[in-house]
C-alpha cells in the first residue's frame, strides 16, 4: 500500500508541476506577443463631436480640449480639430472616415506633420472658433489641475484635402485606386 501511495502523490506532483510549468510558458507567450512600439496617443486623444455642415467645404464640430488656460485650451481644440479630420474621422459628419487612410502615414510623413502641427503651424490656416470666443458655463470643467473646454471649430475640409493632395499624403479624389 505505501507504493501505491508514492505513486498517486508523485503523479499528482508531476501534473501539479507540469501544469505550472504550462501556465509559465503562456504567460510568457502573452507577454512575448505584446507590441513593444507604443503609438503617439496624442494623435487620437482628443473628443470632437459633429455640428453641422458649413457652407464652402467647411464643417463646425464641437471640440473638448484640455489646457491650464481658457486660450491653451483654444488652441489645442484648434489642433485637435484638424487631426480628427485627418487621422480619425468623426462620427455623424461629412468626415466620418479619416483624410488619411494610409497605415502609418503619421511615421511615413512625420517631418511634415511636426512642422505642420507646430505651434504657429500651417494648420491654422484651415481652422477658425466660431463662436464669439465666449464660453458657456456647460461647456467648462475643471479636471484635476487642468480645464476642460467645449470649443465651437470650424474647418476649411476642403481648403485641408488641396493641402494634403498637394503635399502628396493623399491621393486626389479624381485619381482613381
Amino acid at each position: 500500500m505505501l507504493i501505491i501511495k508514492n505513486k498517486n502523490n508523485m503523479k499528482k506532483s508531476i501534473i501539479k508541476n507540469t501544469s505550472s510549468i504550462v501556465m509559465l510558458i503562456c504567460m510568457g507567450l502573452l507577454f512575448s506577443c505584446s507590441s513593444k512600439v507604443v503609438p503617439d496617443k496624442s494623435i487620437y486623444d482628443y473628443e470632437v463631436q459633429f455640428v453641422r455642415t458649413g457652407v464652402e467645404g467647411t464643417e463646425l464640430f464641437k471640440v473638448f480640449a484640455y489646457g491650464m488656460s481658457e486660450s491653451a485650451c483654444i488652441e489645442r481644440a484648434k489642433l485637435d480639430a484638424v487631426k480628427a479630420i485627418l487621422f480619425k474621422g468623426v462620427p455623424g459628419s461629412g468626415m466620418v472616415s479619416p483624410m488619411v487612410t494610409e497605415y502609418g502615414a503619421e511615421d511615413k510623413y512625420k517631418a511634415y506633420f511636426d512642422e505642420f502641427f507646430k505651434q504657429g503651424g500651417k494648420y491654422l490656416n484651415f481652422v477658425s472658433i466660431s463662436n464669439d470666443g465666449s464660453i458657456e458655463a456647460k461647456d467648462r470643467l475643471k479636471v484635476g489641475n487642468r480645464l476642460k473646454i467645449g470649443v465651437l471649430v470650424s474647418v476649411q475640409k476642403a481648403n485641408l484635402r488641396n493641402e494634403m493632395e498637394m503635399a502628396k499624403i493623399i491621393k486626389k479624389l479624381d485619381a482613381g485606386f
